[in-house]
């Protein structure tokens, strides 16, 4: 059974849930866009987890928990980094990070449209690439809840169209 889809407007870092999506480097440094939210969110403690954990694959995604946030983990998701962001890698780290979700227990995540920010990426194209990933990922199943977060109004709106 699929996990219900919604939009929300605002910002990802207030998410009462299981785990916050952050649009990530492959090298985990959290530096501004939805990466610096989360660290002035969550505080140091992610940085100093994504820091032991060390640099991953574009593609794939990382877990550390949530600092000072309400949600319980932070997925980190390399849609760029060492390599420009691409159709490939949205859907990648889309899917590793609700494998990560899935393995960590997880009911409910909310995403940020990953590589729409510092990166570039067309937002609508974004967004629909992660639709797609999600509804063929069997690990999505296993969640309750799937939240997509567009910091902007016309964000919102955006997605709100995409998902038709």
């Amino acid at each position: 059974m699929m996990p219900s889809i919604s939009v929300r407007q605002g910002d990802i870092t207030t998410f009462e849930g299981d785990a916050v999506v952050n649009a990530a480097n492959n090298h985990l440094k959290l530096g501004s866009g939805v990466a610096g939210a989360i660290r002035r969110a969550g505080g140091p403690s992610i940085q100093e987890e994504c820091d032991r954990h060390g640099s991953i694959a574009v593609g794939e995604a990382a877990v550390t928990g949530a600092g000072n946030m309400r949600a319980r983990w932070v997925i980190h998701a390399a849609a760029m980094g060492d390599e420009p962001v691409s159709e490939r890698s949205i859907r990648d780290s889309t899917i590793a990070s609700l494998e990560l979700a899935a393995a960590q227990g997880a009911k409910s995540i909310a995403f940020p449209i990953l590589g729409s920010g510092i990166a570039g990426f067309d937002f609508d194209r974004a967004a629909a690439i992660m639709l797609d990933a999600i509804g063929g990922c069997a690990d999505a199943a296993g969640l309750e809840e799937i939240i997509f977060y567009g910091f902007l109004p016309e964000q919102a709106a955006a997605l709100e169209r995409v998902m038709g």
